[in-house]
C-alpha cells in the first residue's frame, strides 16, 4: 500500500468514529462526561473520610485502649460526615481528571483535607465547646483522612489512565490552528504522557498546508480552517482545541459561537500562556482573565522546605550508602578488581564542572572502549545513554536494574550540590543541544531523580528529555517534588527503564 493510500484510510477510519464511538457507548461512555468523574471523585472523597473516622476510633479503642468514654463528640459523628460533604462540595476544586495534572492534585487534596479539619475544629469551639475535645481522635484522623483520600484521588487517576491506554473513556478532540501551534501542543501534551484526548485529526490554515498536506506528528490532517464547521457537524467530537487564531477575530467568535449551538467544548492554546506559569482569575465586568505573577513569599516557604528534604533524604541515604559500600565492594571484585566509585563529571550551575560519586558498574576502561569503537561512540553521542551497553559489568547490570548504582549521590545531596529532584545532570558536551535553554536548565539545581526519569527514564528520546527538564523548570513546586518522589519510588520497585 502506497503512502497516499494509507493516509486514506486512516482519513476513513478517522470520519468512520463517530460510528464506533456511539458502538462503544455504555458504562465507558458514561465514565467520560465530566459530571460522572467528578461526582465519582465526590464519593470516593466522602468514603475516605468516612474510612478514616471509623479506622481512628478502631485505633482509639484497639490500638491505644482509650475508652469510650474519654472520647468526647463520638455521639455527633452523625453530623461529621454531612459536614465534610459540604466542604468538600465547596472546596475540593473538583475538575474533570484529563485537566487536572497530578502535583495539582495531590495539593488540592492536601489543602481541602487541612481546610476542612481547621473548620471541624473551630466548630467545636463554638457548638461543642461545654465537652472535652478528643486531640487525638482528631489528629488520627485528620492523617488518615489526608492518606486515604490522596490514596482514592490517585486511585482513580490510575483506573482512568489505564482505561485511557486502552483507548476507553478517551474524549474525541479535533484541533485546528497553525502546524507550530498544533506542534508545540500535542509536544506538551506527550511530554507529560497525556492519554487522554482521542485526536481524530487536525485542520490546518492555508499556509501550514503547503508543508503538512497530509498529516502532523502522526494525526491526519483533515483539511483546511475553512472547513470547520462541517467537520465538526462530520466528526461530532466532544472538544475543539484551537491552537491559532487568525488577526480576523470575528472568524474565533462565530467559531465558538458555532461550537456553543452543536454543543461542543472549545479550548484556546496560546504558548505564551502555557509557559508563563501566571496565576489568574476571570474579570467579571469585562469576561477576560487578569494574569499575574505567584506571590514570591509561598515559594520561599516551598524552596526552604524543599532544602529541608534535600537535607533529610541525603542524610538517609548517605547512611544507607555506607552500609553498602562494603558488601557492593566485596560483590564487584569478585567478577573484576578495580575501583568502587565513579566520578561522574556534570555542568554545574556556575559554568564549571562538578562531579558526583557512582558505583561503578563498568569495565575500568570504559572511556577508552568508547573512543575506540566508532559506532558505539556516535550512539552514545546521539543519546548520551546506551541500550546493552557492552562496557557494562554482570554486577554493574544488577546494580542498575535496581538504581542502587545511584545511592553515593546522596553524599551531594546532603552537601547541597545536588537536589534529590530536579533536572537530569548534563555533560559539557550536551549543552549545546539545549540552546537558548541552557540559562533556564542551569537556574535549578540537577537532581538525582527527575521528570524524566519517572516518564520513562531511558526509554526517552534525547529531545522528550530536554522538553521535560524545561517543564519541570518553568512549572516547579513542592507538591510537584513529591508526585516524583513517589513515582520514582515506584519505578525503582518496578525496575522501569532501567539498563
Amino acid at each position: 500500500m502506497s503512502a497516499h493510500d494509507q493516509v486514506m484510510s486512516h482519513r476513513t477510519q478517522v470520519v468512520a468514529l463517530p460510528v464506533l464511538a456511539r458502538r462503544r457507548k455504555g458504562f465507558t461512555g458514561i465514565l467520560t462526561g465530566p459530571t460522572v468523574q467528578k461526582a465519582v471523585a465526590f464519593f470516593s472523597d466522602l468514603g475516605a473520610v468516612t474510612l478514616s473516622h471509623a479506622v481512628a476510633l478502631w485505633i482509639l479503642m484497639r490500638v491505644l485502649h482509650v475508652g469510650m468514654d474519654a472520647q468526647s463528640r463520638f455521639h455527633h459523628h452523625r453530623y461529621y460526615i454531612p459536614y465534610f460533604a459540604l466542604m468538600l462540595s465547596l472546596i475540593a476544586g473538583y475538575k474533570s481528571l484529563e485537566l487536572g495534572r497530578p502535583e495539582q492534585e495531590l495539593e488540592r487534596s492536601c489543602k481541602v483535607v487541612a481546610a476542612s479539619f481547621l473548620g471541624l475544629v473551630l466548630l467545636d469551639f463554638t457548638m461543642f465547646k461545654s465537652e472535652p475535645i478528643s486531640f487525638y481522635l482528631t489528629v488520627i484522623w485528620f492523617i488518615l483522612a489526608t492518606v486515604f483520600l490522596v490514596t482514592g484521588r490517585f486511585t482513580l487517576r490510575g483506573v482512568y489512565g489505564m482505561l485511557w491506554k486502552l483507548g476507553l473513556c478517551r474524549k474525541r478532540v479535533l484541533l485546528v490552528g497553525s502546524a507550530s501551534g498544533t506542534l508545540e501542543y500535542l509536544r506538551l501534551l506527550r511530554t507529560q504522557r497525556h492519554s487522554g484526548y482521542e485526536h481524530a485529526g487536525v485542520l490546518l490554515d492555508s499556509r501550514s498546508l503547503q508543508s503538512h498536506s497530509e498529516e502532523l506528528l502522526g494525526l491526519p490532517v483533515l483539511g483546511s480552517i475553512s472547513d470547520c464547521e462541517s467537520r465538526l457537524k462530520e466528526l461530532k467530537p466532544e472538544l475543539l482545541i484551537v491552537t491559532w487564531a487568525p488577526g480576523d477575530e470575528q472568524w474565533l467568535h462565530n467559531l465558538i459561537q458555532g461550537c456553543k449551538r452543536l454543543p461542543v467544548d472549545v479550548e484556546l492554546y496560546s504558548h505564551v500562556l502555557a509557559t508563563a506559569n501566571l496565576a489568574h482569575e476571570p474579570d467579571e465586568f469585562s469576561g477576560c482573565f487578569r494574569f499575574y505573577a505567584r506571590s514570591e513569599w509561598p515559594m520561599l516557604v516551598q524552596r526552604v522546605l524543599k532544602r529541608g528534604m534535600d537535607i533529610v533524604i541525603g542524610f538517609v541515604g548517605s547512611v544507607v550508602t555506607v552500609i553498602l559500600v562494603p558488601m557492593i565492594y566485596v560483590v564487584a571484585n569478585l567478577e573484576k578488581r578495580g575501583p568502587l566509585f565513579y566520578r561522574s563529571a556534570y555542568l554545574g550551575q556556575d559554568g564549571s564542572i562538578h562531579y558526583y560519586l557512582k558505583f561503578r558498574t563498568m569495565e575500568i576502561d570504559a572511556d577508552r572502549i568508547l573512543q575506540a569503537d566508532p559506532v558505539l561512540r556516535a550512539r552514545f553521542q546521539e543519546h548520551q545513554k546506551l541500550v546493552d551497553d557492552p562496557r557494562v559489568t554482570k554486577v554493574g547490570r544488577i546494580l542498575r536494574k535496581f538504581s542502587l548504582d545511584e545511592f553515593p549521590q546522596f553524599f551531594s545531596v546532603l552537601k547541597g550540590d545536588l537536589a534529590f529532584v530536579g533536572p537530569r545532570t548534563i555533560r559539557k558536551e550536551e549543552a549545546g543541544r539545549y540552546g537558548a535553554r541552557l540559562t533556564r536548565l542551569m537556574s535549578v539545581k540537577p537532581g538525582v531523580t527527575g521528570l524524566w526519569q519517572v516518564m520513562g527514564r531511558q526509554t526517552t528520546t534525547y529531545e522528550e528529555r530536554v522538553e521535560m527538564d524545561m517543564f519541570y523548570v518553568d512549572r516547579w513546586s513542592i507538591w510537584l517534588d513529591l508526585v516524583i518522589m513517589a513515582k520514582t519510588f515506584w519505578k525503582v520497585l518496578k525496575t522501569e527503564g532501567a539498563y
